[in-house]
């Protein structure tokens, strides 16, 4: 494996910079079990994955979560792109 070039203080700032795009309120917790299986199956379909150091693979799996659980939110709140504010039914 390649010589890290980041610091320990680098992957915290990254960690909780991520941790802060998760936190935000979601209206349905299962969400997260939905945004973790994407996820998964995203990844799971690129090698890539295979030759980053395990922190920072654990990071963008988390960053990538992150934008899931947005759309998942977006939608549920009728906020799609390109289409506005959905009508209530």
């Amino acid at each position: 494996m390649a010589e890290e070039s980041y610091t320990n203080d680098d992957l915290t700032g990254w960690e909780e910079s991520v941790n802060v795009l998760r936190a935000g309120p979601r209206a349905d917790m299962a969400d997260e079990r939905q945004a973790y299986e994407a996820t998964a199956n995203l990844c799971s379909g690129w090698g890539g994955w295979m030759d980053m150091p395990e922190p920072i693979s654990n990071l963008v799996h988390r960053a990538v979560e992150a934008g899931y659980l947005q759309a998942l939110a977006d939608v549920r709140d009728g906020r799609v792109a390109g289409l506005g504010v959905l009508p209530e039914e």
